[in-house]
């Protein structure tokens, strides 16, 4: 592709006009784009009743079912947003230990959900599976969408019943999971449910952590206090470094959450307090007290969440994406560098006993759908 830049000098009267007819075009064609996209999915080119998704993935609130069920259109069952359910699937029937713990009367199972994002998968394994997954990211979860979806189908029982109807376009995974949260969750007084919001810890997953770790939980000769003074500094500097980057990670949610009161109201009962662990004894607690460590497409931080795993002997699901190889020029298989996925998988075959699985979505070149994954026994 040529791209071809014609210069316009830039105070130009003929620029301003030409920059805001460019704006308005686009406006225009927002809508249509969804429609596009809808079309390029879809096989059949018949005429198509498109359901708008907006960019969080919510629907439009209750349109009646018929309309649902002639919506061949619909990209939901394919969608990005539902991957995460794949994934989730895969370690409930592989790790079957994380479901039975967590319905047993002993505390849930805890999971480091590492670079878990806007927090989706932790969300559904905390509401719908009673398991305690902390989000490990320097980014502030956002569960607003999933919060209005749930509401949305809690709300509306006939819906919920459609849309968990599996291998049609039209399907939601959360409606097919919809009685496993009822059945879990607790009426509050207003008759809502109430939705638990997963603990963050707002930290890289990254080599820094997990040379941090091997020094605090290792069985090197410092003494605790040491150990407590080694994971105190690392716990502070990780804090600035992320609180003083507001461009990047946003702002501090402490400050900013408590000036915007009626962010209560909205989210409809559910609740929605901030669960950030914000100081270090509680995020070392949490560290020492995993049980497992998943990475759903965690980017960066994919090499540190296998490496955090094995040093912690405990099982873990990797689903690695992106390389990263100008960011990670050390990294070498067989005296080349790391530049590919599947050098990137052997890369990081750092234990004979690691497995590789494929989760069953399809994958395209940034979703990637190989898994690798140890059980317990693994480290035996």
């Amino acid at each position: 592709h040529h791209h071809h830049t014609t210069h316009i000098p830039s105070r130009s009267r003929h620029n301003k006009v030409f920059l805001l007819s460019t704006c308005l075009r686009k406006i225009q064609t927002v809508g249509g784009a969804v429609k596009d996209m809808m079309k390029k999915e879809d096989d059949e080119s018949s005429p198509q009743q498109c359901v708008f998704i907006d960019k969080n993935g919510s629907l439009p609130p209750a349109p009646l079912p018929s309309i649902i069920l002639s919506n061949k259109g619909s990209t939901r069952a394919l969608s990005r947003r539902n991957r995460v359910y794949v994934y989730r699937d895969f370690l409930l029937s592989t790790f079957p230990h994380l479901e039975s713990s967590s319905s047993s009367s002993d505390a849930a199972c805890n999971i480091l959900d590492v670079a878990g994002g806007r927090g989706d998968l932790s969300w559904i394994l905390n509401n719908i599976d009673g398991m305690n997954s902390i989000i490990a990211d320097p980014r502030i979860p956002n569960h607003k969408s999933l919060i209005k979806s749930t509401e949305f189908l809690l709300a509306h029982p006939e819906e919920a019943v459609v849309r968990a109807v599996e291998g049609v376009p039209t399907h939601q995974p959360l409606a097919k999971f919809l009685p496993r949260l009822v059945e879990r969750k607790k009426k509050n007084c207003d008759g809502q449910y109430d939705l638990s919001n997963p603990f963050h810890l707002r930290i890289h997953v990254d080599n820094n952590l997990v040379e941090t770790v091997k020094s605090v939980f290792g069985s090197g000769e410092n003494s605790d206090q040491e150990k407590i003074g080694v994971w105190g500094e690392y716990w502070e500097q990780e804090t600035y470094r992320i609180e003083s980057n507001k461009s990047v990670y946003g702002g501090t949610p402490s400050t900013t959450v408590q000036s915007h009161p009626q962010r209560e109201e909205n989210s409809g009962g559910a609740q929605t307090r901030r669960q950030q662990i914000t100081d270090a004894t509680s995020a070392c607690d949490v560290i020492r007290s995993l049980d497992f460590v998943a990475g759903f497409h965690p980017d960066q931080a994919t090499e540190a969440a296998v490496d955090l795993a094995l040093f912690l002997k405990i099982p873990w699901a990797v689903v690695p994406c992106c390389v990263f190889p100008r960011e990670f020029p050390n990294r070498q298989i067989n005296g080349s560098r790391v530049k590919n996925h599947s050098q990137l998988i052997e890369y990081l075959m750092k234990h004979e006993n690691i497995r590789i699985g494929t989760l069953p979505f399809v994958e395209t070149a940034t979703a990637k759908n190989v898994v690798l994954y140890m059980l317990s026994e693994d480290y035996d």
